[in-house]
């Protein structure tokens, strides 16, 4: 699904990246392991386009080969982000962040967007209402609302940086079981968290990246 080569980073004086290459499957969950400073947050920036690796590197979708991505063309190629920042537009409501920028016919019907936001969030288990506006949800609720909105969009590949931060116990079940629904979609979710038995309840793969160098994936269960 995502094959990264040689993917290389340098800042004046750091090396954020170093000649990291890895690949993640269709329909996996795979975590990316390492301390503050390892990579990680470099490496989902350059598969967002949020960041340009240096020269010499190539990401690769499927057949579709880059030496770079920008925003768009990530989107393009499938890819949303869940982060631990939340980027919402908190005096609008639920449904109109999830599916802002999106176009339905020529006449804007917030009923509309509220009936497609219900059946969504029945779909997923999340318990929101899609016409209250988000910045009367808690931080946990409005990262649900990052996520409904993701997952409005169809992605192929999910990263989720800390995804469970803000979430008390109860919502972190409800976040697992919407991974579990992903999987059984095909879509590919990276998971990047420092919390290890969430790593080890929900993933199939690990990557452990440290000091910006690729160190080895291994298998779960190994």
């Amino acid at each position: 699904m995502l094959r990264l080569e040689n993917i290389t980073k340098t800042y004046p004086g750091v090396v954020a990246l170093d000649k990291v290459s890895l690949s993640f499957e269709q329909g996996e969950v795979h975590a990316i392991l390492g301390e503050n400073g390892a990579g990680k947050s470099t490496l989902i920036k350059i598969i967002t386009g949020a960041i340009s690796p240096d020269p010499g590197g190539k990401i690769i979708f499927d057949d579709k080969q880059f030496d770079h991505m920008t925003p768009a063309l990530s989107a393009e190629n499938g890819v949303a982000v869940i982060y631990q920042d939340i980027n919402l537009v908190t005096p609008m409501t639920v449904a109109e962040n999830i599916y802002m920028g999106k176009k339905f016919g020529s006449v804007y019907s917030k009923r509309r967007l509220n009936t497609m936001a219900k059946a969504l969030f029945e779909e997923y288990g999340l318990d929101l209402d899609p016409a209250m506006a988000v910045e009367k949800l808690s931080p946990a609720m409005q990262q649900m609302v990052e996520i409904a909105r993701a997952i409005s969009n169809n992605c192929k590949i999910m990263i989720m940086d800390e995804p469970t931060a803000p979430l008390a116990a109860h919502e972190v079940e409800t976040l697992f079981k919407i991974i579990r629904k992903l999987k059984a979609q095909n879509v590919t979710v990276i998971y990047i968290s420092h919390r290890m038995e969430e790593v080890f309840e929900i993933t199939e793969r690990i990557s452990v990246l440290r000091d910006g160098t690729y160190v080895k994936t291994i298998n779960t269960a190994d």
